[in-house]
């Protein structure tokens, strides 16, 4: 009797654990299909930031970045990277609201800012262990 609650005792952490492990994997599958687009915007932004109509589609897929990261379910042991991942697209936005009021060096200065927000973001995530995928999986998902 004893035995078969041991059993269904460890069982049941190991069902815990893996639902634990898959609600990060998606949280992390999530912020990095946020980033690479940021970070594809963050490019095009800094080589034509005088570019207005540019900017402007930037800022609005930014804002729309943003809004989804704002509202995405985070698990608990990630919680406390999350703000930096906000932070990161936060910066692309005023970025490219920057390059819209045609202030430039704001814009390298934002972009810039949103770049160590995503270090930073990274480094957290990893040294919480859960690193975010690397482009070889999302390659191999393509």
């Amino acid at each position: 009797m004893l035995r078969r609650s041991l059993i269904a005792g460890g069982l049941g952490l190991l069902v815990v654990g893996v639902a634990s492990t898959a609600e990060a994997g998606s949280y992390l599958d999530r912020a990095a299909l946020l980033l690479v687009g940021s970070r594809k915007d963050q490019i095009e932004l800094r080589l034509k930031m005088t570019d207005k109509e540019l900017a402007r589609v930037v800022r609005i897929v930014a804002e729309a970045r943003l809004s989804a990261a704002s509202n995405m379910d985070v698990p608990a042991q990630i919680a406390k990277a999350h703000p930096h991942l906000l932070l990161s697209l936060t910066k692309v936005e005023r970025a490219a609201q920057a390059a819209i009021d045609g202030s430039y060096p704001r814009v390298v200065e934002l972009l810039d800012a949103a770049n160590r927000e995503e270090g930073v973001f990274k480094s957290a995530l990893k040294e919480l262990g859960f690193p975010l995928p690397g482009p070889a999986r999302r390659a191999a998902v393509q």
